[in-house]
């Protein structure tokens, strides 16, 4: 990928934008880049593969072409023939505004990968839906699949604030109740509340027959507790406060960290929701390349 597009997905550069569109154009770009074509089996192309044809099989579906070339019979593997609806719920409470040293703020990241995840199923011709929230739902664009949809995901994408405290899994299970049509949910979110509670809420969404992905946003500082010196800790939430020295507490934290990061993985990979833990230090296409193979473990 040329450099003149990289630089638009690189974290710190992300944080001086403005552009919505521009990113979300340059993330799918970069997404594309060096991978095959079509790759995405499950949304609307019309097939993925092929498999030999068996006595019975449709002959509309035979692939004269490559009958032309071997002279053996395949038949068109289709994965769906419909349009998918993909639902993205936004996290933007508090919590999600929080950036360690010369990093992008987890909401503007957040925000870049839905941009891009908008555009990418728009251009597919899918329908893509955004629902942003803290404790309540603060702002809903219904699915739509006509192109000129992208302008006011991006819209809302750019007027959105972070406030309040978090109740993701009341949101969860408030959009397991009110979405009619069985789609794709992607939530984006630091998963900072009740973890017993969002397991219960992904479970009603899942058990519902829809598709779930989870994009876990977390910044590196809160992953590692990488600071020096005296440190005073606030809670951007409860405004509770810690003044500690880092250095004493690090090992333990990472330790804790790495146990819910663990235990998240693990409960929602046994529920069959995808899972992607994704550091804000990192570019932003690489969460489009973590996409596209957790994807794949689906068909």
């Amino acid at each position: 990928m040329a450099a003149s597009t990289r630089e638009y997905l690189d974290p710190i550069f992300l944080s001086k934008l403005a552009n919505m569109e521009l990113v979300a154009r340059c993330a799918v770009e970069g997404f594309f880049s060096g991978l095959h074509p079509s790759p995405f089996q499950g949304f609307s192309v019309e097939y993925s593969d092929h498999r030999e044809y068996h006595q019975g099989d449709e002959m509309k579906f035979v692939d004269w072409k490559i009958f032309a070339r071997t002279d053996r019979l395949y038949i068109k593997r289709f994965h769906q023939e419909t349009n998918t609806t993909v639902y993205i719920l936004l996290d933007t409470s508090r919590s999600m505004s929080f950036a360690g040293t010369d990093a992008v703020r987890k909401i503007d990241y957040a925000s870049y990968l839905a941009a891009a995840l908008s555009y990418l199923m728009l251009q597919q011709g899918d329908s893509a839906g955004l629902i942003s929230f803290a404790e309540k739902i603060t702002g809903q664009i219904p699915p739509a699949s006509r192109r000129t949809h992208l302008s006011a995901i991006l819209t809302a994408l750019d007027r959105h604030t972070t406030a309040d405290g978090t109740n993701l899994a009341g949101i969860l299970h408030t959009v397991a109740e009110t979405t009619k049509r069985r789609g794709l949910i992607v939530l984006i979110s630091d998963l900072l509340d009740d973890e017993n509670d969002i397991f219960k809420g992904l479970a009603h969404l899942k058990f519902l027959k829809h598709d779930v992905i989870v994009f876990h946003v977390m910044d590196h500082q809160e992953l590692t507790l990488d600071y020096k010196g005296l440190i005073q800790f606030e809670d951007l939430e409860s405004k509770d406060k810690l003044r500690t020295f880092p250095q004493s507490i690090q090992s333990g934290y990472r330790q804790r960290v790495e146990a819910f990061l663990e235990e998240v993985k693990k409960t929602l990979g046994n529920s069959g929701i995808d899972y992607c833990l994704l550091d804000t230090s990192e570019p932003l296409d690489r969460a489009f390349i973590a996409y596209l193979v957790k994807r794949r473990r689906l068909m």
